[in-house]
């Protein structure tokens, strides 16, 4: 049976401008970088049901003229979308298939030096990595990423995963 993942981050995995300048403590570089997904194996259903609240939400007479719901037209987001909006998407996804799961990782300068050789690609492939180490051995699966930059970056996702997998094939070998 088919397990569908869909993968999201909050932060990013900056820790140094192009001038080699550290970040990490300035205003709009975040300390962390938190990786999660959502697992189901029926994402139609999902997808149904999030696009019902949307069409919900757009006719609802007392939400239609808050300015910001033309953002949440497009898309959900909760900091852009008003308390009642997250209310709604709240109480609707409770009632969905699905689990999630998270890794945080603290942004240290030490570590992304001497573990990731300051690569910003390198850290968020061990997050991810990480992430889907004890997961991907059990059935097919099927990775979604949010788009994250360009199509190296994406490809740079694949190695992330595959590295997963070597993880738990040598901890289990």
């Amino acid at each position: 049976m088919e397990k569908y993942y869909f993968v999201d981050e909050s932060g990013d995995p900056t820790f140094f401008n192009r001038y080699g300048e550290c970040l990490l403590g300035r205003n709009g570089c975040s300390p962390i970088l938190m990786l999660g997904f959502i697992r189901t194996d029926n994402p139609q259903k999902i997808r149904k049901t999030i696009i019902a609240l949307h069409k919900e939400i757009e006719t609802n007479e007392y939400l239609k003229d808050i300015p910001s719901l033309g953002k949440t037209k497009i898309t959900f987001h909760a900091k852009d979308d008003v308390p009642e909006v997250r209310e709604k998407v709240f109480t609707t996804l409770k009632s969905l298939a699905f689990k999630a799961e998270f890794i945080v990782a603290r942004k240290r300068v030490d570590i992304f030096t001497k573990r990731h050789k300051r690569n910003e690609n390198i850290f968020y492939n061990e997050v991810v990595s990480r992430l889907f180490e004890n997961k991907l051995h059990t059935q097919d699966n099927i990775i979604c990423f949010s788009k994250r930059g360009n199509k190296l970056k994406q490809e740079h996702m694949q190695g992330a995963i595959q590295s997963a997998i070597l993880n738990f094939e040598n901890k289990t070998s």
